[in-house]
């Protein structure tokens, strides 16, 4: 008996009648994955709170850097002065500000993973090489406008209510004090802005009839999506992702980015002015080589370029704050 095989089909010849079997198809690993990719991950849109920043993009002088007149003191202002008024020149100073580059981390995919996927795998990477960008720009943007420590034009307050895990949780008495605080030192009333990490927002907005009120009153649009109250002027957002600011209770200041949250370094929320900060920022980029042109590599390889800024528009960064969880 003879025994010829074709493209996993056996075929037996001879005096035996003819069988047909078919072979166990050959599967790579990653044809047996399945992804929804619209329900497992959505696009990591700009987070709702940086959005109002003020967005200088427009005045990035060769998409590279942007140039900050800054005014020095205001004039003298004399009251029924009786002799000449006399005069000074004006003075400013300029800061040039580049943007940051961001980078991601290349992609390498070699074609056999590539092959009879159900789900466009190049699309799906390059679309996580763009989220991670933003992720951290938005994490810079919170770090960046957050207050270094308390001092001229810089608030830093802590928690005063109920204990939960070891904190003491942000209260509406928190936020009242906090803007009593910035009328005080005569911060302008419009566009004041407080950014909560989760816990915080949902400590605070729960705690309080009148901030749940608000969003209970919320159009039923069948979407429940709760990242903004506002209460005295103040716009009090959630943040959609994790900013990671914290507040060193020994050193009394902002941590350094990048510093674990536990011990003594605590989780914190800041405070912004949309007049005092802005975001700048230009295309993405896409670097891409084709398997063609990737002899060496003999792969696809792709990754994303993007230049971003966010801080304050004035030095010493005047008009912020910080409201820190305190320790119970």
């Amino acid at each position: 008996m003879m025994m010829l095989a074709i493209v996993g089909i056996s075929v037996l010849t001879g005096h035996d009648a003819v069988a047909m079997v078919a072979a166990a198809p050959v599967v790579l690993d990653t044809q047996k994955m399945v992804f929804l990719t619209s329900l497992k991950e959505e696009y990591n849109a700009i987070d709702t709170w940086l959005t109002n920043a003020e967005d200088l993009s427009s005045f990035v002088k060769d998409g590279q850097t942007l140039v900050f007149p800054e005014a020095g003191a205001d004039p003298a202002v004399y009251k029924n002065r009786v002799t000449d008024i006399d005069n000074v020149e004006p003075t400013e100073t300029t800061h040039e500000v580049p943007l940051d580059v961001y980078d991601s981390q290349n992609y390498k995919l070699r074609n056999i993973y590539l092959h009879a996927l159900p789900f466009d795998k190049v699309q799906y990477y390059t679309r996580k090489s763009a989220d991670a960008i933003v992720r951290q720009e938005v994490e810079d943007a919170a770090h960046a406008f957050a207050a270094d420590a308390a001092g001229n034009k810089k608030i830093v307050i802590g928690s005063s209510g109920n204990a939960r895990n070891g904190f003491k949780m942000l209260t509406l008495d928190d936020v009242v004090n906090f803007a009593r605080a910035a009328d005080n030192y005569q911060f302008p009333d419009k566009g004041r802005n407080i950014v909560l990490p989760s816990d915080m927002w949902w400590d605070l907005v729960n705690n309080n009839s009148i901030l749940k009120g608000q969003l209970e009153r919320t159009p039923h649009t069948g979407i429940i999506e709760p990242k903004l109250v506002e209460y005295y002027g103040i716009k009090i957002h959630k943040s959609i992702q994790a900013i990671n600011v914290g507040y060193d209770l020994v050193e009394s200041e902002k941590a350094a980015q990048g510093t674990v949250i536990t011990g003594d370094i605590v989780p914190a929320a800041f405070f912004f002015l949309n007049s005092e900060v802005f975001r700048a920022d230009g295309m993405f980029e896409m670097f891409r080589k084709v398997k063609s042109e990737n002899t060496e590599g003999r792969a696809e390889e792709f990754g994303f370029q993007h230049r971003f800024k966010a801080d304050h528009q004035m030095s010493a960064k005047r008009y912020s704050g910080l409201i820190y969880l305190s320790k119970v």
